[in-house]
C-alpha cells in the first residue's frame, strides 16, 4: 500500500510537471495551456506544496495524510 501511494503521488507530480513544461515552452505551438501560463505555474506550485507533506508522511510514518 505504501508503494502504491508513492507511485500515485509521483505520477500526479510528473503529470503536472509535463503540463508545466508544455505550457511554458513552445514545443507544441497551439496548445491549450499557452494562454494560461501563470495559472499553470501557480497550480504546479500549489500541487507540489500539497504533495510534499503527503510524500514525507508516507515515507517516514506510513500512510498518514
Amino acid at each position: 500500500m505504501k508503494k502504491a501511494a508513492l507511485i500515485i503521488v509521483a505520477l500526479v507530480w510528473i503529470s503536472t510537471l509535463i503540463i508545466l513544461i508544455i505550457s511554458l515552452t513552445d514545443v507544441y505551438p497551439k496548445n491549450i495551456f499557452s494562454e494560461y501560463r501563470l495559472i499553470v505555474g501557480l497550480a504546479f506550485i500549489t500541487i507540489t506544496a500539497v504533495l510534499k507533506p503527503m510524500y514525507n508522511a508516507t515515507v517516514t510514518k506510513g500512510l498518514r495524510f
